[in-house]
């Protein structure tokens, strides 16, 4: 049985992106993320299976993420109305499974057609009340590529 691991991220913090950041404002759907608020996995101690790791995109180093199906359940707390994530994918990309606020897990496929990394927006859950959630994010063991990892860029959220 897996434990849990837990991480907090304060919208106040310095881990929150501008809100205006038209490069990944246009990975988002527009009609669920009008203005959405990204924030940077940064988890205040380490978790098994998911470590923070320097990736070089173009000229750009970026801190990512990094989850293998061997690492625990990781939670992001948040207030908003829809939440999603950036992830770089490719055709090595794992799947993810998701729950917020304890709802049925639902898988989301995360593997692309290319061997190149691209970055993807992916909404996990939308129509949210407006109050805190929880979002509880893992890699299941039996997915069917067991070498893949997942690439987190960052979480979003639509705040009213």
């Amino acid at each position: 049985m897996r434990t849990l691991a837990v991480f907090f991220m304060m919208f106040l913090s310095t881990q929150v992106m501008a809100q205006n950041v038209p490069e990944l404002n246009s990975l988002v759907d527009k009609a669920i993320f009008p203005h959405p608020v990204f924030i940077v996995p940064n988890p205040p101690k380490p978790i098994k299976g998911w470590n923070i790791q320097e990736l070089l995109m173009g000229d750009e180093m970026q801190n990512v993420l990094k989850g293998s199906p061997d690492g625990q359940i990781i939670k992001f707390r948040f207030r908003g109305t829809a939440v999603g994530m950036l992830a770089y994918t490719n055709k090595n990309s794992a799947s993810i499974e998701c729950s917020v606020d304890g709802q049925p897990w639902m898988e989301i496929e995360l593997a692309a057609e290319t061997e190149e990394l691209q970055l993807k927006g992916f909404t996990l859950d939308n129509d949210l009340k407006n109050r805190k959630h929880t979002l509880q994010i893992r890699i299941p063991k039996a997915s069917k590529q067991l070498t893949g990892h997942v690439l987190l860029r960052s979480f979003y959220v639509n705040q009213n």
